[in-house]
């Protein structure tokens, strides 16, 4: 495929690569621009050229290209963002989604990762290898920019802390258009940055190399659903086995709409949504994984559930499928923090859902731990992630839903210990994306960006 109205330049960079250069004048240009993010809300950000790789050559081409001719440069995997931080107006997108290959070495345990391969397909070929890696918990999320961001993933607590701990070694194009490689014996300071900078960075990551984990043998889930009125004693669950649970169970609650065959069972005000609590524990064994659970169904909560559905298997693919189906093609956005005071927000998360304006606005609070983290950019912690997905149908409906969000996350500032960028929202706190951070990461990040994009070629974090 080939686009229309190149100038010279242009027209010499399509000539040198073996992807695809798409100029804003081709008449298909809008076509590619809309593909190019994952939900139906589609940002009113135009950049000039759009240049799908299909090499790591072509993304070097393309960065020269950009500051050759005095253009920014952005990039994507996948266009999974909430934001679509990677869509700015102006400059050259580099569209790294066909970045796909996978190459286990076994001897090690590690996995040389192009930067546009889905987790999904990553988990697939690791189970052919007896791996696995914790990826986002939805399987449609492309590696790059989740793990650039800090990857809060599946098991991710007893597997690195957050995700991105697993990356052991990155291949990279700076700004000059030097491919190169780094870790921490080698260019440390991109390693450093590649390891939490997220949509900031003053480099393209073009391929990682994680270490990955033998496949639990046995992955299974216990799911509690409970009357609205529980979120409060479900939220004490949590904050009273956390501390004690093995860190190979990923414990959640999420607020959804009451499903049809508890309808009747829930009775009361406030019956229009239940408490979802789900554990799944990544055992050795189904008996290993059962007593990691043991803690949540002995706790006194449990005994309030409306219904129960115990030790149900859910291999990677039934959990990717439980977590795609709550985020249909939508149009979205979402919010977080992280806390010490999950029990403080639970006032703050009813009035909210007592007012949310559509259906598909859900909170989730996910237990983490106490956890300490390397040195490295990503840097947020607090025992809890709680995060605030909206979602709604009509573009009408967009300035009620985005200012429920806003509103809901402006009260929630009070318990935050931290915030994951990957899930911040950056179209509206743009001007605080250091919260992310810790102000020493967040200053070290500007100072490398000074040194290794003196001239500021790559775009900076997003700012509307």
């Amino acid at each position: 495929m080939r686009a229309g109205g190149f100038d010279g330049p242009t027209r010499r960079l399509q000539a040198s690569i073996q992807g695809t250069v798409i100029a804003r004048e081709a008449p298909d240009y809008e076509l590619w621009r809309q593909s190019m993010i994952w939900q139906y809300r589609k940002f009113r950000r135009y950049p000039d050229l759009i240049v799908q790789a299909e090499s790591e050559d072509d993304v070097v081409a393309a960065i020269n290209f950009a500051r050759d001719n005095g253009m920014k440069i952005t990039t994507r995997s996948g266009g999974h963002s909430w934001s679509g931080c990677f869509l700015r107006d102006s400059g050259v997108l580099v569209d790294l989604s066909r970045l796909q290959n996978i190459e286990v070495d076994t001897s090690r345990n590690v996995a040389r990762v192009g930067a546009g391969v889905l987790g999904r397909g990553l988990n697939e070929e690791l189970a052919r290898h007896g791996l696995a890696f914790p990826t986002a918990h939805c399987g449609m999320v492309p590696v790059s920019g989740y793990l650039l961001g800090g990857g809060l993933g599946w098991n991710s607590t007893a597997w690195g802390g957050m995700s991105v701990f697993n990356v052991v070694g990155i291949e990279a194009v700076t700004v000059e258009g030097e491919k190169i490689f780094a870790s921490q014996n080698k260019n440390p300071d991109l390693f450093w940055a590649a390891r939490g900078g997220g949509p900031g960075l003053f480099f393209t990551v073009t391929a990682f190399h994680l270490q990955c984990h033998p496949l639990p043998a046995s992955i299974i889930t216990d799911s509690y659903f409970f009357h609205y009125a529980e979120l409060d004693e479900v939220v004490a669950l949590m904050e009273e086995v956390g501390p004690g649970i093995n860190p190979n169970v990923e414990m959640l609650t999420v607020v959804v709409p009451t499903i049809p065959e508890l309808a009747k069972q829930c009775e009361g005000s406030e019956c229009d949504r239940v408490v979802v609590l789900a554990a799944t524990a990544f055992g050795e064994s189904e008996a290993d994984s059962k007593a990691m659970l043991a803690p949540i169904a002995s706790h006194r909560a449990a005994s309030k559930s409306l219904k129960v559905i115990k030790a149900r298997p859910t291999p990677f693919e039934v959990l990717y499928q439980d977590n795609e189906g709550p985020f249909p093609q939508r149009r979205a956005r979402a919010d977080n923090i992280y806390t010490n005071r999950a029990s403080d927000t639970v006032p703050v998360i009813s009035k909210y859902m007592k007012q949310s304006p559509s259906d598909g606005n859900t909170p989730v609070i996910l237990w983490r731990g106490d956890l300490s983290f390397p040195d490295a950019a990503y840097s947020s912690t607090g025992q809890f992630y709680l995060a605030g997905y909206a979602q709604w149908n009509l573009a009408e409906n967009d300035q009620p839903n985005q200012q429920w969000l806003r509103n809901f996350y402006d009260e929630m500032q009070e318990f935050a210990s931290g915030h994951y960028i990957n899930e911040f929202d950056r179209e509206t706190r743009s001007a605080q994306t250091s919260a992310c951070f810790a102000p020493a990461n967040w200053a070290k990040l500007g100072r490398l960006r000074e040194r290794y994009d003196p001239d500021g070629v790559y775009h900076d974090f997003l700012r509307l």
